[in-house]
């Protein structure tokens, strides 16, 4: 009977994995709950021990959160709708500039007196870099109208929040209620050790990609690059996505730079990898430290994986996952020891 049990409840969460497989495209706005929920609660608790009640403690955390959010919209948003707009109205003309640049630039090269064998391979070199530079600028103005359309998911995410928020002690002694008493201490030190590992990191990575994101725009601006404010929240944006995120978020400025001068984008490449050097041995090690402890392959593959399965959520939320998973495998591996 005993065995019988543990088998249903095997299956009960194997078929629960593959419910929400299955209804993935609709857990973006639970997932950033979770994480709204995650980040809010710890000033929740803060309030709830000046004897200020729950409901109240989240409704004013909510408000200041929201006053910061408002006085940024007023001073940025604006600019980045003007900037935005400016960007899908020159975009054709730019493009168009673009390829002319390129096809000279490409019959300059064909001109060179090549043997047969090696101007066809230059060609077909040729051919999958233009190709892989209209994908690149296909799926960067998806990614940009996806983001905007999916404001829908940052509405939703707070009032998920507030009922996970506000049950969140039924929730967390329903669950300790179903790990056996020998098991409990062992269990809350899991949990102590996850909620370490991603407070530390996805605080940290916030702060680090806004820093990021300022000394970015502050640079396009001093270069005089176009719609600076604009690519420069991109580039905060794209590198809360460790490795990949710094360079392609790097793209779009130096197209934009390169329309204007090929000097001016050379000068932005230097830009982009002076200050992700500054991050990568001065902002992250002091700011996010080593807490996830990923190897790069792996942080790569989780990337890959995440974006795979859940798109944009799941590429910003896949390396504090695969941190998690990390930390569940390591404690594992200690059970194991000490019990096996």
């Amino acid at each position: 009977m005993h065995r019988l049990r543990h088998v249903l409840y095997g299956l009960g969460v194997l078929l629960s994995l593959l419910f929400l497989y299955w209804v993935r495209g609709i857990l973006g706005p639970f997932l950033w709950g979770a994480v709204v929920a995650y980040l809010a609660n710890p000033l929740v608790v803060r309030l709830e021990k000046r004897q200020v009640p729950r409901q109240t403690a989240i409704l004013l955390v909510y408000l200041i959160f929201a006053v910061v959010v408002g006085l940024l919209f007023y001073a940025f948003v604006p600019t980045l709708v003007a900037e935005l707009n400016q960007v899908l109205t020159r975009l054709p003309s730019q493009t168009g500039k673009l390829e002319n640049i390129t096809r000279d630039a490409v019959g300059d090269i064909r001109r060179l007196p090549l043997p047969a064998n090696l101007q066809e391979a230059v060609d077909d070199i040729i051919q999958r870099s233009e190709q892989m530079v209209r994908e690149f600028a296909k799926r960067l103005v998806d990614f940009l109208l996806g983001l905007f359309s999916r404001l829908f998911w940052l509405w939703l995410a707070p009032v998920v929040a507030y009922y996970l928020i506000i049950d969140l002690d039924d929730i967390s002694g329903w669950v300790l209620n179903r790990i056996p008493n020998q098991y409990r201490p062992a269990f809350l030190l899991l949990v102590q050790e996850v909620n370490g590992v991603l407070t530390g990191f996805v605080l940290g990575r916030i702060m680090v990609s806004a820093l990021v994101g300022s000394m970015i725009t502050l640079g396009l601006m001093a270069l005089d690059v176009q719609f600076a404010l604009l690519l420069g929240v991109i580039a905060g944006i794209f590198d809360l996505v460790p490795y990949l995120g710094p360079i392609v978020g790097a793209v779009p400025a130096m197209i934009f730079a390169f329309l204007s001068s090929p000097w001016k984008a050379l000068w932005v490449l230097v830009l982009f990898f002076a200050v992700n050097q500054l991050e990568a041995v001065f902002l992250a090690p002091r700011i996010v430290g080593g807490r996830v402890g990923l190897h790069p392959v792996v942080t790569i593959f989780a990337l890959l994986a995440g974006g795979h399965l859940f798109g944009i959520a799941g590429v910003l939320l896949a390396v504090p996952m695969a941190a998690t998973l990390r930390v569940l495998l390591i404690f594992l591996g200690r059970v194991l020891r000490v019990y096996g």
